[in-house]
This record gives C-alpha cells, structure tokens and sequence, in this order.
C-alpha cells in the first residue's frame, strides 16, 4: 500500500516512535495528536497537525488523501473510557466516509479474546470492537509489556540511583519485553495487508524472560551490575498515583484498586498474558525486533531522563 499514513496520538511516546520508524520506511506520514506538535525524526521534523477526537467532521477531513491510519488512544488504566470509546467509534465511521483503506490499531496492553472483568481490558475490548465494525480494513496489534517502561518515572529512579531493576513482576513470571520501535515495525509490517482484517495479533519482543534474567541483559547492556527486587503491588500501584497525579481523570482510589486487580492477575493468570510465542507472529508480521542488552545500549544510562508520565 502506498499513499499518506495518518498517526493518532503521534506525539505521545509510542505514536512518536511509530512517525519515526514510518518515516525511515520511506511512507509519507501525517502526524495528528490534541497538540498539533511536530515530532522529531533521524530525517527531520514531520510537522503535525491538531486533532479533535470528539470532532469526527474534522477526523474526516484529516483523513482524506490519507491510505491507512495508526491509531493510539490515551490509556485507558488511567482515563475516563466512555468518550476513549466513542472516540474510536468517530475514527471508524470518519476512516469509512473518507475512503481510508486501513487501520492498524495498537492497543498499548494485551486484550483477551474474552472479557476478563478489568475496566482497561474491557474498554479496550469495546475500542477494538468499535474499529472492526467500522467497514474499513482493521487489524490489531497488541503488545505486552513495554522496555521503555523502565524510562518512566516510577522506575527509572530505582536502575539509575540504586541499581535496581525493581517492577512488580513475580520472580517467575515470564514476559516478552517489547520497545516501541518494534512495536512501530510490526504495525508497519501490517500496512497493505487485507488478509489481516478483523484479526487481533498479541506481539512482544524477540526474548521471554522472567525478572532476574530480565536484569542480567539489562546489566550487560549497560554495562553495570545490577539487582533485581520484585516489587509489591500496592507500592507499584502508590508510584503509578504519584506521576498521574493531575493527569489522570480516573478517581485515585478507582485507580488503584483496577491497578491492584490486574496485576495480580498478570502475575497469577495461567493464561501468560505477558508472554508470547513470536516465530509465527513474525512469519505473519516480518519485523526486525530489537534484544534486550540492543534496548539498553540505545537508552543510556548517563545523561538520560524520565519519560512521559
């Protein structure tokens, strides 16, 4: 597929990456979030361009001329739902008027195949939902945990400060790390590809490991030793309150306590939501993925800060 590929959310950690990777892959990219700001790529800033989701006249008129779109929603573990929901369904139905041949959605987090009872989950059940009931090609893209993650605020401080890779993951709990970028070249690797539509593709990196292995690649990669702590949920779950304090629009205690729920089920569930089998999903989706110990190199330890929250 050739033509524009329009962003949603491009100035945001992981719609930004997605500008970058759409851009190195030569595609002709729109870049469209709340803000309008321009994202810096390797091959110059792509300018964007301010988007109202509860403005689906203008979602259409932005989509014109545009071939497929990339869509990320604002997280729904620490947002409102409703208006998340509606709004996918105003992309759809805007998507469908102006003719745009595809959309590849990411759902930022893994999404059963059934409703499990979680508040975040189950919106991003009804957004996806939302999306494959537009009439326009739609594939899902759903990865599990994010190495970037580690940038953030509630745990870049622990790796850089005391050399601890502290994250409330059980000590055997296996999960299959994946960056942004990665995410990006799966997403891109769907462009065009019609004989996705309707499908939901749960994808992470290239390796599944538990948090001491976890911590071993990250120590090579940076060079530095570090330990490992598993961190308590409760307290996991006070640090994710602190840095969305003000941003959030979930009531604190509401986010807490959905906090609290699923990653206990992450770390209790037998169905491994974190962990995925990527031979056939990269024999579907052909992507270069990115280690863990690559991950480290690229994200230095000196000289580098938080991000996002």
């Amino acid at each position: 597929m050739t033509g524009k590929i329009a962003v949603i959310g491009a100035t945001g950690v992981q719609g930004a990456a997605q500008v970058r990777e759409l851009v190195s892959a030569g595609h002709d990219v729109l870049a469209l979030s709340r803000s309008g700001g321009a994202v810096a790529t390797p091959l110059g800033p792509v300018a964007g361009t301010a988007v109202d989701l509860g403005d689906e006249a203008g979602l259409f008129r932005n989509f014109q001329g545009c071939t497929a779109i990339f869509v990320n929603l604002p997280s729904t573990s620490f947002q409102e739902a409703s208006g998340l929901i509606e709004a996918a369904s105003r992309i759809g139905r805007a998507a469908n008027s102006a003719g745009v041949e595809q959309i590849v959605s990411n759902t930022s987090m893994p999404v059963p195949a059934e409703k499990r009872g979680f508040a975040a989950q189950d919106a991003r059940h009804d957004m996806r939902a939302r999306l494959f009931e537009s009439g326009v090609d739609t594939v899902s893209i759903e990865p599990v945990v994010y190495l970037d993650n580690l940038r953030q605020r509630w745990a870049w401080p622990s790796i850089v400060e005391r050399g601890v890779v502290s994250y409330p993951h059980a000590p055997d709990l296996e999960v299959s790390w994946i960056c942004h970028e990665d995410l990006a070249r799966l997403m891109i690797a769907a462009i065009g590809r019609s004989d996705l539509s309707g499908k939901s593709i749960p994808v992470g990196g290239p390796e599944t490991v538990r948090l001491p292995d976890l911590t071993a690649r990250l120590s090579q990669g940076w060079g530095r030793k570090l330990d490992w702590r598993s961190q308590p949920i409760p307290e996991f779950c006070e640090g994710m309150r602190r840095a969305f304090s003000g941003i959030a629009t979930l009531e604190a205690e509401r986010l807490m306590t959905e906090l609290r729920r699923i990653y206990e089920w992450y770390n209790q569930s037998p169905e491994k939501p974190f962990r995925v089998d990527m031979e056939p999903v990269l024999k579907l989706l052909p992507a270069k993925l990115t280690s863990i110990e690559e991950w480290a190199r690229r994200n230095p330890l000196l000289g580098n800060h938080p991000i996002g929250g």
